[in-house]
C-alpha cells in the first residue's frame, strides 16, 4: 500500500477544477479497484499507461483488503495560480490512516498530480 500511495505522489490523477477533488477522486478509482480509471486521470505518457495499470493491480490489492477507503480528510491546501498544494489523509476501513502532502499543476484547465 506504501507503493500505491508513492505512485500517487509520483503520478498524477487529473479531471477537475478542484484540486482537492483530484486527490479524493484519485484514490476513490484505486479504492474501487478501476485502475484504468485512475490512470485516464494521470499525467502518463500513452505508452506508459499499462505499466500504471499493471502496477496499481499489484500494489492495490492491500487497499482493498483494508476494505478501501473509508473516508478521505483535506488537511489543508495552497492553491496558486498553477500549483497546488493539498495536504490529507485518508482513512482505510481497516483504521490504517495514510497522510500525505501532493503538489498539483494545472496544465490544459486540469489540475494534475505532478511528478
Amino acid at each position: 500500500m506504501a507503493i500505491a500511495a508513492a505512485a500517487l505522489l509520483m503520478m498524477g490523477c487529473g479531471g477537475t477544477k478542484n484540486p482537492e477533488k483530484v486527490v479524493e477522486r484519485c484514490w476513490k478509482q484505486l479504492s474501487e479497484g478501476d485502475y484504468t480509471g485512475a490512470v485516464e486521470l494521470m499525467d502518463a505518457e500513452p505508452e506508459e499507461v499499462e505499466l500504471y495499470v499493471s502496477i496499481f493491480a499489484e500494489q492495490c490489492g492491500e487497499l482493498q483488503a483494508a476494505g478501501g477507503v473509508k473516508e478521505f480528510q483535506l488537511l489543508g491546501s495552497s492553491v496558486g495560480v498553477d500549483d497546488a498544494t493539498v495536504d490529507a489523509a485518508v482513512i482505510l476501513a481497516n483504521g490504517q490512516r495514510i497522510e500525505a502532502t501532493y503538489n498539483l499543476i494545472l496544465r490544459d484547465d486540469k489540475w494534475l498530480i505532478a511528478h
